[in-house]
């Protein structure tokens, strides 16, 4: 699978298909791998791209502060190595912070944005700032494992699985312990819907971390319509991917149509 030079990274990615072209943005301790399911299932006429970002997967560079804002940047400068001027978004977790924050700084430049598991418009919970517990599941791979699992607990433990959790370990431990304040700090609440971005939430109605309330709070920031898949964790990306496909193509399919009556 292919690099690209984008600003000081030598970013990893991997695609599927032509067309239009959709990005796709992992969650913490996660890689571009997360999105396979998705990508195997893009039908013609859309172009899938997901890539490793800064600290995470095969992405070469060095470390930062890691904030919003630095993941955004690092975003537009994959797009723009690829030539991409439009695209439309798709962020998991830590991912849909960094869509949303794209969003926000350059909305000329997102056709649609979906929000899966979304994080937290507000400022992350200060019950969640566990450095202790990020370098716990760092020096403990099966911790690591169980972790990741209570998230994601309808994913078959299989050969995918398991390669899920090796890759994600292999995270850099400053990537995770930055990402805490960097969340914390992250508030652009109601702010979302000056994008003007079509939009849609998505979460699982058994997501531990970033379900419920949170993810009512985040569609209502941003002005649009939730989803709640039934039976499903944090991850309805591998969880399921065949819905979660479905609900991707009506809405951009949706935001199209919508585009043309104006």
């Amino acid at each position: 699978m292919p690099y690209v030079k984008a600003g000081d990274l030598n970013v990893y990615y991997i695609e599927s298909g032509e067309g239009v072209p959709i990005v796709l943005i992992h969650g913490n301790w996660a890689n571009s791998s997360w999105w396979e399911p998705v990508l195997e299932r893009l039908p013609d006429g859309w172009r899938g791209l997901a890539y490793d970002m800064r600290g995470r997967g095969k992405t070469e560079g060095p470390d930062t502060d890691y904030t919003m804002p630095q993941l955004a940047s690092d975003l537009r400068a994959f797009c723009d190595a690829l030539d991409l001027d439009k695209a439309h978004l798709v962020g998991h977790s830590l991912g849909s912070a960094v869509a949303m924050q794209f969003a926000l700084e350059s909305p000329e430049r997102v056709l649609s944005l979906r929000v899966l598991a979304p994080a937290w418009v507000d400022g992350m919970p200060h019950a969640y700032n566990s450095p202790e517990g990020q370098r716990a599941i760092k020096e403990d791979k099966a911790l690591f494992g169980m972790a990741l699992k209570a998230l994601a607990p309808t994913v078959p433990d299989d050969a995918y699985w398991q390669r899920l959790v090796e890759e994600g370990h292999e995270q850099r431990l400053d990537a995770a312990l930055r990402n805490l304040p960097a969340l914390m700090d992250w508030r652009p609440g109601d702010r979302l819907r000056e994008t003007g971005v079509p939009a849609l939430v998505i979460c699982g109605e058994n997501d531990p971390l970033t379900g419920g309330a949170n993810a009512e709070r985040a569609a209502e920031a941003l002005g649009v319509s939730l989803i709640v898949l039934p039976g499903v964790g944090h991850s309805p990306n591998i969880e399921a991917p065949d819905r979660f496909v479905e609900l991707l193509l009506e809405h951009i399919s949706q935001t199209v149509s919508t585009e043309h009556e104006k």
